[in-house]
């Protein structure tokens, strides 16, 4: 038991390891092929979505900013050093505005993008044909409502599991918000990589089963769409756009599907 829980740590961390650097091939991607440009194809729908997700990334770049106000307010800030600095950064205030169902909500506003970007890398990459029909993004949306439901329960039983046993070795202090962190970046990763395997005809309890053996990738895509939410008024549209683009890409590479699953 110990032992498969060592290894299966041992393939999320090297997952992991190999995905968060893919962003920069991700970025590259979508300098190159400018995925976007397709998204006319949804007319109004996808102008409406980016209006409204850049009223997302205003208030969550406000609470980004408060929450660093109260580092930097406090007075051993300046001309502390940088272990004084992140002592004040506490996990807690790293949570900024995404704890709960609020990143969720993020992403069923944005599936559109996620939808999209998904399948214009599959195009691109593997000449996979996508699907630009109102009705196919109205059946994804659909899947990302229950998918995001699925996701924050068992995120919160997960968390709760992980406080209890934490508790056990009087670890609260120490573990309790970097443990919590994780399980966030997971279930965020878990809810875009979803889409990919969606694309492909699995149900959301394939997906999730599936999604055991890449929980490295889910795990990184997760953490770089965390933060990348905060980036000033676009942050949420790059963060969901470059988020489906390296989920995509990492799956190619390092979870690539059988031959008979890919005809789905």
């Amino acid at each position: 038991m110990i032992g498969k829980i060592i290894e299966n740590t041992i393939i999320y961390f090297r997952q992991f390891v190999q995905t968060v650097p893919l962003y920069l091939e991700g970025y590259a991607f979508l300098k190159k092929h400018k995925p976007w440009r397709s998204m006319n194809n949804y007319g109004w729908t996808a102008r409406a979505l980016l209006l409204v997700s850049i009223l997302l990334g205003i208030f969550l770049f406000k609470d980004a900013l408060l929450a660093a106000k109260d580092v930097i307010s406090q007075p051993s800030f300046f001309g502390a050093g940088i272990s004084s600095f992140f002592s004040g950064l506490s996990f807690e205030k790293m949570d900024w505005a995404l704890h709960g169902t609020k990143k969720y909500l993020v992403l069923i506003v944005l599936e559109l993008f996620t939808f999209h970007f998904i399948q214009r890398t599959l195009e691109i990459q593997v000449g996979r044909k996508p699907e630009y029909t109102f009705k196919a993004f109205m059946e994804a949306e659909k899947r990302m409502i229950k998918a995001s439901i699925v996701a924050y329960i068992l995120e919160t039983i997960t968390r709760i599991i992980a406080n209890i046993f934490i508790g056990l070795f009087g670890l609260e202090y120490l573990l309790e918000k970097p443990v919590g962190l994780i399980i966030q970046f997971y279930f965020l990763g878990f809810i875009i990589i979803d889409n990919y395997y969606e694309l492909f005809g699995f149900s959301l309890k394939e997906s999730r089963k599936k999604m055991i053996k890449v929980g490295g990738i889910a795990t990184a895509i997760g953490f770089i769409t965390y933060f990348l939410m905060y980036i000033p008024l676009i942050g949420v549209v790059i963060a969901t756009m470059l988020g489906a683009v390296t989920a995509t890409l990492a799956m190619q590479r390092y979870a690539p599907l059988e031959p008979s699953e890919e005809l789905v």
